[in-house]
C-alpha cells in the first residue's frame, strides 16, 4: 500500500518554488531563484471545480518561510512536491524554515497509532468557515439598543496616548454627519490662497511654477542653494541661483517625458530617425555639463562627516533624506488646511539600486510586498482626499519599524 501523501493532509509537509511563494525570494536568493524549492506546512485543501471543466483543481495552502516572514499560498497540487527535490544548497530544510511536522512524540490524539496527520477534510461545498458556499458568514449579531448602553467590557489593547480599545458594542454615536471643510494652500512667497475652483476661469491665472512655488519648501530651496555654491566652491565650478536651480527641476521633470538610453541623449541635436524630433535639451537653456554638474553636487539633507557612536548605520544613511522630508512635513503643518476627507496608507518609491539592512551600502531598508506592484522604500503618509496634497510623510527606516507597523 502506498504511503499518504503528505501534501493533501493538514500538518503535511510540501515543497513549493520560492518564486511561487513570494516576490521577495528573487533578492534573497538572485540567480538560484529558479532552483529553490520552499518546504511549507499544509493549512488546508481546496477543491475547485469550475462549471464547464471536466475535472476538479486541487490547492494546498500552507505557510512557507522566507527568510524572517510566514506567507500563507494557495498553490496548485501540481506543483508542490511531498519530498525535498535534489539540487542546490539553498534548498531549505524544515528545520530551517521553521516549519514543524507532526511525529510519534506529538501526534495529535485523534490520530491512528503511527501517529500520521488525519487526512485533510476535503469539503467542495463549504468554504473556508465551514459555511455553505454562496452564502457567506452569517452576520454578526446587531449592537446593543439605545435604552441601556451595555457594560463597557474591559480594555483589550491601549494606545500610545494611553487611549483604551475595547472589544463589542459601542457605546457612542460614530460616523455621524462629517462637516464640509475647504481645503487650502497659501503660498510661502506671494500670500495668495489656492483653494478648489480658483482657477477655473477660460484664461488660466496661476501656472504650474505658482503651484510647485505654493507647494515646495521655502527652507528647502534656500538651504540647498547654499548647499550646492558651498559644494560649487571646493570643485571650482561655477556658483549658482535660485533660479537656476528652478531651471535644474524643470528640466528634471521634463526628463520624465522621454524614452532614452543614456541622459546624454537627451541633449542630441540630430534626431535618431525622421519620425521622432531630437529631444535638443540644450534649447532649455542648461547644458548637458551643467545639469550633471548641479545633479552630481546636489544635497537634500545634511549628512555629518563622520556617523555618531549613538547612530545605527541605517539611521546615518536616512540623513541624506530626512531633513527634506521634516521640511515638507513643516511646511504642511504652517501652510496648508486640509479638506474634512483624508487618506492615510502607505506607498513605495521603486528602487533598482543596492540596498538592504544586510549591506552597509545603498537604500538602508528595502522592502517588497506582495501587494504593491514594486518594491522599494516604503513611506506612511496622509493626503487630503480632494485636493490630491500630500500633508505628511514618514519614513520606514528599518525591519523592526516595518514590524512594528503591520
Amino acid at each position: 500500500m502506498a504511503p499518504p501523501d503528505s501534501r493533501k493532509m493538514i500538518g503535511g509537509l510540501c515543497y513549493a518554488k520560492a518564486e511561487a511563494v513570494s516576490r521577495d525570494a528573487k533578492r534573497i536568493y538572485g540567480v538560484l531563484l529558479p532552483e529553490t524549492w520552499i518546504p511549507g506546512t499544509v493549512m488546508e485543501v481546496i477543491n475547485h471545480k469550475a462549471d464547464n471543466a471536466k475535472r476538479a483543481t486541487t490547492c494546498i495552502k500552507a505557510q512557507y518561510k522566507i527568510g524572517n516572514k510566514i506567507h500563507e499560498k494557495s498553490i496548485p497540487l501540481q506543483s508542490l512536491k511531498a519530498q525535498a527535490p535534489e539540487g542546490p544548497p539553498t534548498c531549505a530544510t524544515a528545520e530551517e524554515a521553521g516549519v514543524t511536522t507532526t511525529t510519534n512524540e506529538n501526534a495529535n490524539p485523534n490520530t491512528g497509532d503511527n501517529g500520521t496527520a488525519p487526512a485533510a477534510n476535503v469539503n467542495n461545498n463549504n468554504d473556508n468557515n465551514g459555511f455553505p458556499l454562496g452564502t457567506g458568514t452569517p452576520s454578526p449579531p446587531p449592537l446593543g439598543t439605545r435604552g441601556t448602553p451595555p457594560t463597557p467590557p474591559t480594555p483589550s489593547a491601549y494606545a500610545n496616548d494611553g487611549r483604551a480599545w475595547f472589544q463589542g458594542d459601542t457605546v457612542h454615536d460614530v460616523n455621524g454627519p462629517t462637516t464640509v471643510k475647504m481645503w487650502k494652500m497659501t503660498c510661502q512667497w506671494t500670500g495668495n490662497e489656492y483653494t478648489q475652483g480658483c482657477d477655473n476661469g477660460t484664461t488660466p491665472k496661476y501656472s504650474e511654477l505658482d503651484c510647485f512655488m505654493a507647494c515646495f519648501p521655502k527652507t528647502q530651496l534656500n538651504w540647498m542653494v547654499e548647499r550646492l555654491n558651498i559644494a560649487l566652491a571646493r570643485a571650482d565650478k561655477a556658483s549658482t541661483t535660485m533660479g537656476e536651480l528652478l531651471k535644474w527641476f524643470g528640466v528634471l521633470l521634463l526628463i520624465t517625458r522621454f524614452e532614452f538610453g543614456t541622459r546624454a541623449e537627451l541633449w542630441r541635436e540630430k534626431p535618431r530617425c525622421k519620425y521622432i524630433p531630437a529631444p535638443d535639451f540644450g534649447k532649455t537653456g542648461m547644458s548637458r555639463q551643467r545639469f550633471d554638474d548641479l545633479w552630481r553636487y546636489m544635497e537634500w539633507s545634511y549628512q555629518p562627516v563622520e556617523r555618531p557612536d549613538d547612530m545605527s548605520s541605517e539611521h546615518y544613511r536616512w540623513c541624506l533624506i530626512q531633513d527634506f522630508i521634516d521640511r515638507v512635513n513643516e511646511h504642511r503643518v504652517n501652510y496648508f488646511t486640509p479638506s474634512e476627507i483624508i487618506c492615510v496608507d502607505e506607498s513605495i518609491s521603486r528602487w533598482y539600486g543596492l540596498g538592504g539592512s544586510w549591506i552597509n551600502k545603498g537604500l538602508p531598508h528595502y522592502v517588497a510586498m506582495d501587494r504593491k506592484p514594486e518594491n522599494g522604500a516604503e513611506i506612511q503618509d496622509s493626503c487630503c482626499g480632494k485636493s490630491n496634497i500630500m500633508m505628511r510623510m514618514k519614513l520606514v527606516k528599518t525591519p523592526t519599524e516595518e514590524e512594528a507597523n503591520r
